[in-house]
């Protein structure tokens, strides 16, 4: 059985190592993406405190007019920290890769940037493609969802084959096992690189890579999560009542929101896309771990201001709870700043398993060979009780 699995564990990293170790790379880059585009892109970062910050509907309005053809938006982002803009988003043109996103200032509602997400040009949008759909839409977005499949079965098989085999006396060598030897020759170093770093991030990458497989195959890591803990079926989402007048503006939705979540930091603001839907405000509700992410959220009327449902992340069944932390573990959000350099780590880890594997396998290959040839040298000159040729 272990010689089965060693050779499943060689030949499919060898394989599809190098698209797991580009998967890896992406995800580490995108732990901090929006700190690197205010890093690539600084003319969408606004400076300075206001005494009258602009409201939710001058920013969208603001957004709307720089877009072409005027298009409604459909949802905004508040800033992240200070000095960070409002994003808001339009529907992108047919074709394009992903929306257009308005970066606009929360001081006086200037607009900074107009870019479209998954372009070249914006460029943390484009690796976040690159790293969910490898740039190949809902194919590349399966391709992807298999290969957290197969970093789990990397994970489990490499468990199996680093298990310390016991020793004569009946023991196993544990201490060994977590320890990378300098004393030996670079063959040694490699293999013991390969298989503590290995054994070391075993948790996280099997976190990342279960936590990925959720993102792409929702519904059935749902129905799986159902079968062993109970889970609350996804509810609809409310409309509004069409016959109720003029629209209320997205302050006031917010406003009768946030009373539901007093302490709440509101993140998002989800705009009705027609006169029969409903505002979608989310919030960081109090309790809630992680940092950038509202997993609570309150839907309100757009003409009445009712407040027609609310879901706070911290009182929900557990299947839900443990289904609504898949993203922020998946960022290392969940964990604050220390989750997110271990999470940028461990992207890391697939490329130096594949490197130090590939190696490893190039190197016996190579001795193997040589061997062989060593053989058959042998064998043509004459050993000692051989004949003279192969042939005999």
């Amino acid at each position: 059985m272990r010689k089965v699995l060693f050779t499943l564990h060689k030949y499919a990293g060898l394989v599809l190592g190098l698209l797991l170790s580009l998967i890896g790379l992406t995800g580490s880059l995108l732990v901090f993406d929006h700190a690197l585009d205010e890093r690539l892109a600084p003319h969408t970062v606004s400076f300075g405190p206001s005494d009258t910050p602009a409201s939710y509907a001058q920013v969208l309005a603001a957004a709307r007019t720089a877009v072409p053809g005027n298009p409604a938006p459909t949802r905004l982002m508040t800033p992240r920290q200070p000095g960070s803009p409002y994003v808001v988003r339009f529907p992108g043109p047919e074709g394009a890769p992903g929306p257009i996103e308005v970066s606009v200032s929360p001081t006086d509602a200037e607009v900074l940037a107009v870019r479209g997400w998954g372009t070249p040009a914006y460029t943390m949008t484009w690796l976040y493609r690159l790293h969910y759909t490898l740039l190949s839409g809902n194919t590349g977005k399966t391709v992807v969802g298999l290969m957290g499949l197969l970093l789990m079965v990397f994970c489990i098989t490499g468990a199996v084959l680093w298990w310390p085999k016991k020793s004569r006396s009946g023991g196993r060598r544990w201490g060994k096992a977590f320890r990378i030897s300098r004393s030996g020759n670079r063959f040694r170093f490699y293999f013991d690189v390969h298989r503590v770093f290995g054994i070391y991030f075993l948790p996280l990458l099997l976190v990342t890579s279960f936590s990925g497989v959720t993102l792409v195959f929702p519904q059935q890591v749902r129905a799986v999560i159902s079968a062993v803990f109970p889970t609350e079926p996804l509810a609809a989402l409310p409309g509004s009542h069409t016959d109720s007048g003029q629209p209320i503006s997205p302050d006031r939705a917010a406003r009768i929101a946030q009373a539901k979540f007093p302490s709440g930091e509101l993140k998002r603001i989800y705009l009705p896309r027609d006169g029969a839907d409903s505002y979608g405000i989310s919030f960081r509700a109090a309790g809630e771990v992680w940092q950038n992410y509202g997993a609570s959220f309150a839907r309100v009327d757009q003409y009445s201001g009712e407040v027609l449902m609310v879901e706070d992340v911290t009182a929900i069944p557990t299947g839900n709870k443990i289904l609504r932390w898949q993203f922020p573990l998946h960022n290392g959000d969940a964990l604050g700043l220390v989750g997110r350099w271990l999470v940028l780590l461990t992207g890391l880890v697939p490329g130096l398993l594949f490197a130090t594997g590939a190696y490893l396998w190039w190197k016996k290959r190579r001795l193997r060979r040589a061997g062989q040839r060593s053989v058959a040298r042998r064998g043509w000159k004459g050993g000692p009780g051989e004949p003279h040729s192969v042939s005999g």
